[in-house]
C-alpha cells in the first residue's frame, strides 16, 4: 500500500467508527480523497511511515485498534503500543473471555447455569450487571462484543436503556463486531466450559 491509499483506508474507518450510517464493509472502504489534497497534509507521512512498517491487514488492524481507543479517530493519539495491547486480546481472546465470564458470575451464587442470563438483567432501566462491569473496567470490550455477535443482547437493551452512556457503548460494540474474528461455536464452549468449571 502507498501513503496515500493508508490514508484512504484511514478516512474510511474514522467514518465507520464515527458515523452511525457508514460501514467499512459495506462500501468497501470506499471514501472521496484526492492524492492531490493528501500530498497537502501535514500529517501526511504519518501515513507514508505505516505503509513501509506494516503490510495491508496488519494497517488494517492497527486503525482498527486504536480506532477502539479514540473513536473520533486523532491522529495524535494513535500509536504502536495501542496495536500491540489489541493484538494480545486478540490471541487470548478465549482465555479473557472465560476471565470475564467468571468475573460476572461471582455476583452470583451457584448454580451458575441458572445465574448467565441474569448478567443481562434489566430492572427499572438501571444497566444490567454486564454493562456495570464494562464501564467499571472489569471486562474487555471484546467480551461484549461477543456476547453481541453469538448471542444477541443489544436490541433488547435499546428497548429499555435509552440513556447516552448506553447508547455510547452500543455504538463501540456495533462498529467493532464486524472486525472480531473467530466463531460463535468456540465462543460459546468456552463460555460453557467456564460455567462448567464453577459447578
Amino acid at each position: 500500500m502507498t501513503g496515500y491509499e493508508v490514508y484512504k483506508m484511514y478516512l474510511a474507518l474514522k467514518q465507520h467508527f464515527t458515523k452511525e450510517s457508514y460501514d467499512y464493509h459495506t462500501y468497501n472502504g470506499k471514501v472521496r480523497a484526492s492524492e492531490q489534497s493528501f500530498e497537502q497534509r501535514r500529517d501526511r507521512y504519518f501515513f507514508k511511515k505505516l505503509a513501509t512498517k506494516y503490510d495491508d491487514s496488519e494497517i488494517l488492524y492497527y486503525f482498527v485498534a486504536n480506532f477502539i481507543v479514540d473513536p473520533k479517530g486523532y491522529i495524535k493519539s494513535f500509536s504502536d503500543g495501542n496495536y500491540q495491547t489489541w493484538k494480545i486480546h486478540s490471541e487470548s481472546l478465549g482465555y479473557k473471555l472465560r476471565q470475564d465470564v467468571s468475573l460476572l458470575l461471582n455476583s452470583y451464587c451457584s448454580p451458575y447455569q441458572d445465574k448467565f442470563d441474569k448478567i443481562f438483567h434489566i430492572e427499572d432501566k438501571q444497566h444490567p450487571l454486564v454493562l456495570k462491569h464494562y464501564l467499571a473496567g472489569d471486562i474487555c470490550l471484546e467480551t461484549l462484543v461477543i456476547f453481541e455477535k453469538c448471542l444477541g443482547y443489544v436490541s433488547k437493551f435499546d428497548t429499555k436503556l435509552t440513556d447516552p452512556i448506553w447508547k455510547d457503548v452500543r455504538h463501540r460494540v456495533k462498529k467493532y463486531e464486524p472486525f472480531l474474528v473467530g466463531s460463535c461455536e468456540r465462543y460459546r464452549q468456552e463460555i460453557l466450559t467456564e460455567i462448567r468449571t464453577k459447578l
